[in-house]
């Protein structure tokens, strides 16, 4: 195949795919974005909260966006030319492939950080966003399961957030992609590569691992989008509680009514 016409072949591939991606669409995909109230005497709790709920419904757009395009390439690529498709794959379905495989855990993150930061506020407790403190310091899922002793409303949370983000097949399956994506040589959605190592005499043995499958990865993000659905409404849920509880709501509705 000349330059050109590879060129012209690549070109054609993409626009195909952009077409078919922008036209899917997936049952059961719409989630509501929620609106955080204003509070002119509460700003620490309602800025802290919209600025995680933002986060984590970004992530749920991306997530599925990311989705349609993978279901896209999924349609296109088999008809790709042969010289094409490899090109196809690590240029712009692998990137994507990647980038979809890593929010289940960011999300997962953000949103223990956020209930747990809310949960502290809500209190009166402004130490975990003092300018002088750091994240990275932290280990969450510890910083929450502590906060769960003091505030009882968030412990329905942090069972729901542990069931579906730690424990559920596709959370763990994400973990661990996550970890050889960042920590170890990458997947590949090509084939599979050979690779050395000694067993236990020491003698050099050569294995193959098995390149990802695209359809049974399709179908382990359709199964952890609910989950992420769920757990964006039940960390908005709890916010939304406690925020009702917040002791300058309390005194004012008291007024309110006196008046």
């Amino acid at each position: 195949m000349t330059e050109e016409a590879f060129i012209t072949n690549i070109s054609a591939s993409l626009q195909k795919q952009a077409e078919i991606a922008y036209s899917i669409k997936i049952d059961n995909a719409h989630i509501p974005f929620y609106h955080v109230p204003f509070d002119f005497f509460c700003e620490e709790y309602t800025t802290l909260w919209k600025k995680y709920n933002l986060a984590l419904f970004r992530s749920l757009q991306l997530y599925i966006r990311y989705l349609k395009q993978l279901l896209a390439w999924k349609e296109v690529l088999p008809k790709a030319n042969s010289d094409a498709a490899p090109t196809l794959t690590m240029d712009y379905l692998h990137p994507v492939f990647r980038s979809i495989c890593d929010i289940p855990t960011t999300f997962k993150d953000q949103l223990l950080r956020a209930a747990t930061k809310l949960s502290r506020v809500s209190t009166g407790d402004f130490e975990l966003i003092s300018w002088k403190h750091e994240d990275r310091s932290k280990k969450w899922p510890k910083e929450m399961e502590r906060a769960t002793l003091a505030d009882v409303d968030l412990l329905p949370l942090c069972e729901l957030v542990t069931e579906d983000l730690y424990e559920s097949d596709t959370a763990k399956h994400f973990a661990d992609l996550h970890g050889r994506f960042m920590h170890d040589a990458h997947p590949t959605l090509l084939e599979g590569m050979g690779d050395a190592r000694q067993d236990s005499i020491g003698a050099i043995v050569y294995c193959s691992e098995e390149p990802l499958a695209l359809n049974a990865e399709l179908e382990a993000l359709f199964r952890h989008l609910p989950l992420l659905s769920r757990s964006y409404q039940a960390f908005n849920e709890y916010a939304h509680s406690k925020y009702q509880l917040l002791p300058h709501r309390i005194n004012l509705e008291n007024t309110t009514r006196t008046s």
